[in-house]
């Protein structure tokens, strides 16, 4: 890997960041109502609950599965592979239209197969690929250009889905979203395929946290991270939705937060950097906090929840751009890295996906006792809370690594 500057990304970083915003904006016109039409054929937030548990529970199965599969290839194998299924999953929804009730544990399946692929794929690229330097200027450019096509696409969503009758809508803009994914995947042709996954055995992602303790906190910190990011989307398009019964303004909603989203990005792009990013963590959590708060005005209307998704769109870039370096961090201290990288990337995996399946899970014991959104809303506010151990553990991670003491990653042989 290159060593360049910070300030500006090599031609390999700008591939990638091409393919991944080409990826994101194929998800904003349709993905944000995948959920939404769901509910809508299903009318339970139940069976939404059921699609998403399934979603996350088959990525934990399908990250082991591509690590076994794809040992001998570099890891834009199995990304484009899932650009490929990820097509395949809207297409699938396309043919199945209304009847897609019926099989919501098929789609859950099939997401989550197709999503595991791909982001199995993206996380090693993005560790290949990318400059340590650069990590936090990728994050936070990528997050901003993913949002500013996330303004358009849920807005040309939802004005499909509320002017056409019937289902029409969702299906038109399903099919959009397959012509968009096979367009992503012309653009990853050029992304520099990097080193093959490597043959190490998979029982090595459950031995990484045991042996080392900078490597375990961080998976606490992905656990945590995983049962706020469960609610998120959820919550603000169902909330729209039940309070306004528009697919319009749930494409507004969704627009609206892309919008923040851009501009909190771009403020944390220019302004955080290695020194400030235990400050922007703590700002991200007060934010999230706050933004759930404003969901307990939700009887008084909707713009409760547009409220919701002003603060809490800004707040997150604050968030997610210093945590994602957070393992990566980690990684770097451990000097045969490279080959334990298929390794890090599952437990990664595993841990993140338990606490968004932990979280749905939860929710649909709760919802079942106490079938009202408010019930939702209190638990985005919890999880929104939690998120403060994040913080707290990634400045211990972070001052621990920068008073160098990881070494002890040296001392610990590589597993056979």
């Amino acid at each position: 890997m290159s060593a360049p500057s910070g300030r500006f990304l090599d031609r390999g970083t700008r591939w990638l960041l091409a393919t991944m915003a080409g990826a994101t904006t194929a998800g904003a016109i349709a993905s944000v109502f995948v959920n939404l039409f769901i509910f809508v054929v299903s009318h339970q937030l139940r069976a939404l609950a059921l699609f998403n548990g399934i979603y996350f529970l088959t990525l934990n199965g399908v990250f082991y599965l591509v690590a076994a599969v794809f040992a001998r290839h570099a890891p834009i194998r199995p990304y484009r592979l899932g650009l490929f299924l990820t097509a395949g999953f809207y297409g699938v929804l396309w043919f199945l239209g209304p009847t897609a009730n019926r099989h919501l544990v098929g789609l859950g399946i099939l997401q989550g197969v197709a999503q595991g692929f791909f982001w199995f794929g993206a996380n090693l690229m993005t560790f290949d690929t990318v400059d340590p330097a650069q990590r936090i200027r990728f994050y936070g450019i990528n997050s901003a250009v993913s949002s500013v096509a996330g303004v358009l696409g849920p807005l040309a969503g939802g004005l499909i889905i509320g002017f056409l009758p019937h289902f029409e809508g969702y299906l038109l803009v399903f099919s959009a979203a397959v012509v968009l994914y096979g367009i992503t995947f012309g653009i990853s042709l050029a992304v520099p395929p990097g080193p093959p996954l490597g043959d190490m055995p998979l029982r090595v992602s459950f031995q990484l946290a045991r042996r080392f303790p900078l490597w375990r906190d961080a998976l606490k910190t992905l656990a945590v991270r995983g049962t706020r990011e469960a609610m998120t989307g959820l919550a603000g398009v169902f909330l729209v939705y039940l309070a306004t019964r528009s697919a319009w303004l749930v494409g507004v909603y969704s627009s609206v937060s892309a919008v923040m989203r851009m501009v909190g990005s771009l403020a944390v792009a220019r302004w955080v950097t290695p020194e400030k990013r235990e400050r922007s963590l703590w700002i991200g959590v007060v934010g999230m906090s706050l933004g759930a708060l404003a969901l307990f005005g939700l009887r008084a209307g909707a713009w409760a929840v547009f409220l919701y998704g002003v603060v809490m769109s800004f707040s997150m870039p604050w968030f997610t751009v210093p945590n994602e370096a957070i393992p990566l961090d980690v990684m770097d201290q451990d000097p045969d890295v490279t080959r334990h990288r298929v390794g890090y990337m599952l437990s990664r995996e595993l841990a993140l996906n338990s606490g968004r399946l932990a979280s749905m899970g939860l929710l649909m014991v709760l919802y079942q006792k106490w079938p009202h959104p408010m019930t939702l809303v209190i638990f985005v506010l919890l999880a929104s809370m939690a998120q403060g151990y994040v913080a707290w553990t990634g400045q211990l991670i972070w001052r621990r690594l920068h008073a160098r003491v990881s070494p002890a990653f040296a001392e610990v042989p590589s597993p056979r």
